[in-house]
């Protein structure tokens, strides 16, 4: 009965998707307030993420709902929304701003575990080989750079550099980084085979930027550009032809992920000077732009989600 229950939720939510409408999937262009070789805005705008409207705590935090109508913390949506709070503030210097930006930063140092992570995937119940995300590891890091910045606290930068930390551990000693000869992959949800989730990976870039950018740190910088030129040398795996790839087990991005993909790779050559970069974003703008591509994506990957629904989905 439980497996049959969750299938309207998961209906409702992909409409949500397709049509714009979810809180998750609104789009996320090049920030305004984001400066190359400057600790700036974020690399992608998540302004969008602060009008939450969900269920939240007696503190104001946000919880999550499953598809099997459990309420968690998802570290990864209290971080997004305190990014685009940070933005907010740059752009408009709202006091209030400010002061949500560092309480969802405050929180997040909180709710750190021993080992510098947040168990996002554990939390919402999957059984991965580590529970945790390079992504939100990543992102947090972003976080917390900047919260240092504003308020000199050390505490953040602590958090920052256990959060880097954790991110590069390789996937057998509980980390969520995978080491395959020379090349480092940064997963957003650890598994072997690697699913290597292209967002997910970038997110995690940018974070350990952020940590080089404000600290300097030696191996903070080896970690980007050993993890950046593995990137480099897997890009062509992540395009289908007609569309982008989710990740490298041949999921195909929705049309939220593909826009994504093309804003991500943007920041990426902002930072980077890298061809590659850009030719792979203006050949994916082309493919959107391509009405028969568009209609082809969508088919294959409502096909997709059919066949994979996925467990322990975030609803709302």
């Amino acid at each position: 009965m439980m497996q049959f229950a969750k299938w309207p939720r998961l209906f409702l939510r992909w409409a949500r998707l397709l049509a714009g409408r979810s809180y998750y999937h609104q789009p996320q262009p090049v920030g305004k307030a984001f400066r190359p070789e400057e600790l700036a805005g974020y690399f992608n705008d998540l302004t969008a993420k602060t009008h939450w409207v969900g269920h939240t705590d007696e503190e104001g935090i946000p919880v999550n709902i499953l598809a099997d109508g459990r309420r968690v913390y998802f570290a990864t949506t209290v971080v997004q929304k305190a990014l685009g709070h940070w933005d907010k503030w740059l752009l408009t210097h709202n006091d209030g701003d400010r002061e949500e930006f560092l309480r969802l930063c405050r929180w997040l140092l909180v709710r750190q575990d021993d080992n510098g992570g947040w168990p996002v995937w554990s939390e919402l119940g999957l059984s991965l080989p580590s529970p945790y995300s390079a992504m939100t590891q990543g992102q947090c890091i972003s976080a917390f750079v900047r919260a240092w910045r504003l308020t000199g606290d050390e505490a953040f930068a602590t958090g920052a550099k256990r959060a880097l930390d954790l991110m590069y551990r390789p996937l057998e000693y509980g980390g969520p980084a995978i080491i395959e000869k020379e090349s480092l992959f940064l997963e957003e949800a650890p598994a072997i085979p690697r699913s290597s989730i292209l967002n997910g990976w970038i997110f995690a870039l940018f974070g350990i930027y952020d940590f080089w950018l404000v600290f300097k740190d030696e191996n903070a910088y080896n970690l980007f550009k050993l993890s950046l030129d593995t990137l480099k040398g897997h890009l062509h795996k992540y395009d289908a032809g007609y569309w982008s790839y989710y990740d490298v087990r041949g999921h195909l991005a929705s049309p939220f992920y593909h826009d994504l993909h093309i804003h991500q790779l943007t920041a990426l050559a902002m930072i980077d000077d890298y061809s590659l970069f850009t030719q792979f974003r203006d050949r994916w703008i082309r493919y959107r732009q391509s009405w028969k591509n568009r209609v082809r994506a969508l088919c294959v990957k409502a096909m997709q989600k059919l066949h994979e629904p996925g467990e322990g989905v975030i609803v709302r």
